[in-house]
């Protein structure tokens, strides 16, 4: 099973947005150990810990397919 953690999540002021830093563990043990995606703090304000949880998820799921180079 895969796990997501959130570690932190970081207000800019200047930006009025959020950092949101992450890390995830992999079921075959692959971890990313310091991630962190970037929301707007509107976006961040409406989330539940679920909703972020999954935005990290479809984040890296998204970033990591978009690596993969089909042949042909």
């Amino acid at each position: 099973m895969n796990n997501i953690q959130i570690k932190n999540e970081i207000q800019d002021r200047d930006n009025n947005t959020v950092r949101i830093v992450f890390a995830v563990t992999f079921a075959t043990g692959t971890s990313i150990s310091d991630g962190a995606i970037t929301i707007t703090k509107a976006e961040w304000l409406d989330m539940t810990g679920r909703q972020k949880l999954e935005k990290v998820a479809n984040q890296v799921s998204a970033d990591m397919l978009s690596t993969i180079k089909t042949q042909g």
